[in-house]
């Protein structure tokens, strides 16, 4: 039988070529490869969230592997941190269901910070800052940060090649700057980077700082949609990843899931994004999820729990068997949280507003 492990794991970037297995084998990966396969004795490919690049570190990367070895994740865990060198930690290991979670494609959104030292030198935060050594105007960044948010054509702002990445289209959900003395901390947050991302937005921010350009320059690039941008990446030193939120699947085939609503799908008529994230996250008796088809995550419908008993909407017939495939995975689901087991007979129905809306109080 095989089992799925999730990971969390912490790692200090300086001394390897990123995350991703390289020929000389020297990156996060293959160090925790290496020992998983002394443990079980068979090769294991661990995928993770996303990539880091060369000196980039990480406090909560996740990473996930397959293995027919049985051991529970805290042995797992503990086999890995006695053999990994001291600048990689596993923070935790839990088994979980192959079928509902991926390491990368269950993604809600990713943070990334970078910290920048604007102070005089400091070589205790050599490795995990960048030492700026021009005075910056945080306002002015303050004034560009905006023309950031949202959903833009990122072309000018990432080094990942056209012929391999065609739509460089991103959403950043959000970004924070924070001083602290002569500290300033830039917090990234968003559903997906392309490669060197973070860093060429860190890096146009600190040179709209040193007053090099306006804060306008920020649209500039975006609207240029070029590869020959003036910018260059901020050192990897400045940067970590801090956190990687996924979206619960509930349940899932070919036909279709039940998930958590995401970031561009039609909500239910007077809720907001983060209230429905709240509820599934604090597993609130009454929640809603969405029903999506599995490869376009055309939206089918929706589930309502209420009071722990569950109904499946589905806005057209054509759908029903879809819908109908989803049930038993969806009571084994309602089962596990000890809520009522579904009744087949009241539980899918079809929803006869063509509006596809349904009113939903906060």
């Amino acid at each position: 039988m095989m089992h799925r492990y999730a990971c969390i794991v912490s790692y200090d970037g300086a001394g390897y070529e990123g995350w991703q297995s390289q020929t000389r084998g020297t990156s996060v990966q293959e160090a925790i490869e290496n020992i998983l396969q002394s443990i079980s004795q068979q090769k294991i490919n661990i995928i993770a969230s996303g990539r880091t690049d060369a000196g980039v570190s990480a406090s909560a990367q996740v990473f996930m592997f397959d293995t027919d070895k049985e051991m529970t994740g805290r042995k797992w865990m503990g086999a890995l941190n006695g053999s990994l060198p001291a600048d990689i930690h596993i923070m935790s290991c839990i088994e979980t269901d192959p079928l509902l979670f991926h390491a990368r494609y269950n993604v809600r959104w990713k943070k990334y910070v970078y910290r920048i030292n604007t102070g005089p030198y400091d070589v205790f935060s050599k490795d995990t800052a960048y030492q700026c050594p021009f005075a910056l105007d945080t306002d002015a960044m303050r004034q560009a940060i905006p023309y950031l948010i949202g959903t833009h054509d990122f072309t000018s702002l990432n080094s990942s090649p056209l012929s391999e990445y065609p739509d460089q289209v991103r959403t950043i959900f959000d970004i924070q700057l924070e001083e602290d003395h002569q500290k300033i901390i830039l917090t990234f947050q968003g559903k997906g980077f392309l490669r060197y991302m973070v860093r060429m937005m860190s890096s146009a921010l600190i040179e709209i700082g040193r007053h090099k350009y306006p804060p306008e320059h920020m649209k500039e690039l975006l609207d240029a949609k070029s590869k020959n941008s003036p910018h260059k990446n901020a050192p990897a030193c400045g940067l970590r990843l801090e956190e990687v939120n996924y979206f619960e699947i509930c349940a899932m085939n070919e036909h279709g899931m039940i998930r958590e609503y995401l970031f561009g799908d039609l909500l239910p008529n007077g809720a907001s994004l983060a209230a429905l994230e709240k509820r599934a996250q604090q597993k609130s008796e009454d929640r809603i999820y969405a029903f999506t088809s599995r490869h376009s995550q055309k939206n089918l419908g929706y589930f309502i729990l209420q009071q722990g008993h569950g109904q499946l909407i589905v806005f057209d017939p054509q759908d029903l068997a879809a819908g109908e495939s989803l049930l038993p995975q969806m009571e084994q689901w309602m089962q596990k949280q000890g809520l009522a087991p579904i009744c087949e007979a009241d539980t899918l129905i079809l929803q006869a507003d063509s509006e596809k809306k349904f009113d939903f109080k906060e």
